[in-house]
């Protein structure tokens, strides 16, 4: 069975992503670090789970992404702490603690590794999966980190929680420790948009460069991997860049939607188009060197009950002078075992697109004279769709949260804005030629350059203001229909150069362009709300 490494990778990254802000705060020195997401399923067992009154002191838990407030939790009571051993294949696994809180049930593990074998490599579970006593199975998402103290490998594994307030008996599997190594092969370097790169790899033999778009010292490159896209996604391949001297240059990578076979990807590198012509290009990817077929069983039972009972929740009023100034309101404020949340509550007509969709990069939250750093996020919700919410986690805990007093600060903030009510520019005769246009927009000056290339009409747009973020879709009037630019999907990063092409305008109609979607930084714009 091989492992699922796309389900593993989403899983690093939405973690990474959700707690990164913690990791910043911890201010420890950590060396870089090989992660691997392990989508884990837990099944049944043969030993019975015996709770330990100090199970994992030495093992530093507090090193992995949420660690922190799991060991918290059982500190204070929520969630069952174990040691128990299993042995295979010359491995030994250890389930050390359970912690619910109603929304995510967190297991924690950690495995001695044979003797003899090499740590240094990228290493994951295959296979993990809880069973419940009717026989139901999910899998986990998690990871697994080197603790050098112990020498042993630490993972918190995670799943929806189903026991809520009851009491269960938990069957739990893993199956087979995989060990990957990153490969790297140089490539011929000052790629052009349309190249066709031949990699010599046999998943992926070929990489076609769709575009280069450099904008403010940044470098953003669209490229086709061809071939297989699980196979791709589970090898994680990508382009690399190097210095002369060596040196990594990072990117920030986003695997875009697409339609065709294998992937679809945007890279944005911190360095222009004259850097791009001189760096060291190479592949890069994970190659799975080494199984160890170890399957670890255990039963469990699991106590949701305490921790139930410890969820604080207060419902939240938000004044008209907040919604108007956030575009949101807010729900209710949830504070459990596992963290604290602020959930929004949805409502469309809070938000009114002339004046700007407002979404906020840094958010903070005071609990009493301690801050602590958080993020937006989503949850899920009824059905597919998904809640949105402020995370963050809880420094200590309070027995009584009521007396407790709370604000929650908001600033960094992004606006989105769209009028097509105005903000119209009349465009001449298009030719090859390239000709501009220029508009201002909440103190931004915004040119376009617009020309023919072929049948199509290309639109560029760019600022050089600090606070110009791009342009996302514009629109354009041939004699009074809004017509639009071909879908070109992004992710949640790009560069401020946008690049459009319009299909099949009449040239000889009177046209007019509109920014459309556009978006820039708000400094000015913070706002404290209290809680509690």
């Amino acid at each position: 069975m091989k492992p699922d490494y796309d389900a593993m990778w989403n899983a690093i990254e939405k973690e990474v992503t959700k707690r990164k802000l913690e990791m910043k705060e911890s201010n420890s020195n950590m060396q870089k670090r090989k992660l691997v997401p392990a989508a884990v399923v837990f099944a049944c067992c043969m030993i019975v789970a015996v709770p330990a009154a100090v199970a994992g002191v030495a093992l530093n838990w507090d090193s992995l992404m949420g660690g922190k407030t799991v060991t918290t939790a059982l500190d204070n009571g929520f969630g069952q702490r174990y040691d128990l051993h299993a042995k295979s294949e010359g491995a030994t696994m250890t389930v050390n603690g359970v912690v619910t809180d109603g929304e995510k049930m967190k297991v924690m593990v950690s495995v001695e590794l044979p003797e003899g074998v090499n740590q240094s490599d990228i290493i994951g579970i295959k296979q993990m999966t809880m069973k419940d006593e009717s026989g139901n199975s999910t899998k986990l998402n998690g990871y697994l980190k080197y603790d050098q103290a112990s020498g042993k490998l630490l993972g918190i594994y995670e799943m929806k929680d189903e026991l809520k307030d009851k009491k269960k008996s938990y069957a739990l599997e893993a199956e087979g420790l995989f060990f990957i190594n990153n490969k790297e092969v140089s490539l011929k370097s000052g790629v052009k948009a349309g190249d066709i790169i031949d990699t010599g790899v046999k998943m992926s033999p070929s990489i076609q460069v769709e575009s280069l778009i450099e904008s403010n010292n940044q470098l953003e490159v669209r490229y086709r991997i061809k071939g297989d896209a699980p196979t791709l996604n589970n090898a994680y391949l990508r382009l690399g860049l190097k210095t002369s001297d060596g040196k990594e240059i990072n990117a920030n990578t986003t695997v875009l939607p697409n339609d065709q076979s294998g992937l679809y990807v945007s890279q944005i590198f911190n360095i222009t188009a004259q850097e791009w012509d001189k760096a060291g290009l190479y592949l890069k990817y994970n190659e799975e060197t080494k199984v160890i077929p170890s399957k670890w069983n255990f039963n469990l039972k699991v106590d949701g009950k305490k921790a139930s009972e410890a969820i604080y929740k207060r419902k939240l009023v938000t004044t008209k002078a907040e919604q108007e100034q956030t575009g949101q309101k807010l729900d209710q404020l949830v504070i459990t075992p596992l963290e604290i949340r602020i959930d929004i509550q949805k409502d469309p007509s809070l938000v009114a697109p002339k004046n700007g969709r407002v979404s906020y990069n840094s958010a903070r939250l005071m609990i009493g004279e301690q801050e602590v750093k958080g993020s937006f996020g989503l949850k899920m919700g009824e059905g597919d769709k998904f809640d949105e919410m402020y995370a963050f986690q809880s420094p200590e805990w309070f027995k009584d949260w009521s007396k407790v007093p709370m604000k929650l600060l908001l600033g960094d903030a992004t606006v989105s804005k769209r009028d097509t009510s105005k903000h119209w520019m009349v465009l001449n005769k298009p030719t090859t030629n390239k000709q501009h246009v220029e508009i201002r927009l909440d103190g931004m000056d915004i040119p376009f350059t617009y020309y023919l290339e072929g049948k199509d009409l290309v639109v560029e747009s760019d600022s050089d203001s600090p606070q110009f973020l791009g342009i996302s879709q514009s629109v354009m009037r041939s004699n009074g229909t809004d017509i639009y630019p071909e879908y070109v999907p992004s992710g949640p990063s790009r560069v401020k150069k946008n690049v459009e092409r319009y299909k099949n305008v009449d040239l000889n109609s009177k046209l007019e362009l509109n920014p459309g979607f556009y978006y820039y930084k708000d400094p000015t714009n913070q706002i404290e709300i209290k809680l509690n």
